[in-house]
């Protein structure tokens, strides 16, 4: 073969690799055109022992690996992760996911006090209480502050009293925010009732 075709068909071939074709497929394709095998695979040989081909050929595995690397961590994102809340603007949103069993997420400011109310899709509740209004005596914000109690509920039998009341519904849930609001009920009653 004489130099200027060989310079052509060695071009050729480290083009084509270059755009991800395999030598073989590269072979065929100029045996397939009349070139003969031993020309091809001489200019293959020399293609092989240069540098920029040596190191593609070392950067295959470690492409490889990056893409699955990248795959493997989104895949784990998107199947792994728990799904993001929704956000309500309203109570009657947050309601209509939480009956759903959805997650969502619903703040209301009273007064300076931020609850906080989550839904899961395991039919639980959680209501926070986030902050408290610079108003109240320091003793309630101890008392209150970053406290929540969680309720279990079924499907499409969300209590609203749970949103609505302090009090109201915790006969089916835990936490410390219950245990703090019949802390304050049992000490207003004896208040009340003169037994302090």
């Amino acid at each position: 073969m004489d130099p200027e075709l060989k310079k052509k068909v060695k071009d050729y071939i480290d083009k084509e690799y270059h755009k991800g074709f395999t030598f073989t497929s590269i072979e065929k394709v100029l045996l397939d055109r009349g070139y003969n095998k031993e020309d091809i695979d001489e200019i293959i040989n020399e293609l092989v022992k240069e540098p920029s081909i040596q190191k593609l050929k070392k950067g295959i595995p470690f492409l490889i690996i990056s893409l699955l690397l990248i795959f493997g961590v989104i895949a784990f994102i998107f199947f792994f992760r728990p799904f993001g809340y929704e956000t309500c603007d309203t109570k009657e949103c947050f309601i209509n996911l939480a009956n759903e069993c959805k997650p969502s997420v619903y703040t209301i400011n009273d007064a300076g006090t931020v609850y906080e109310f989550k839904s899961f899709s395991d039919c639980t509740f959680t209501k926070t209480i986030t902050h408290i209004s610079d108003s109240e005596p320091e003793p309630i914000k101890e008392m209150f502050l970053k406290k929540s109690f969680t309720c279990n509920y079924e499907k499409n039998s969300f209590e609203v009293k749970w949103i609505d009341t302090l009090l109201g519904g915790l006969d089916k849930c835990t936490g410390p925010l219950k245990e703090a609001l019949y802390e304050l009920t049992i000490a207003q009653y004896k208040k009340e009732k003169g037994i302090l």
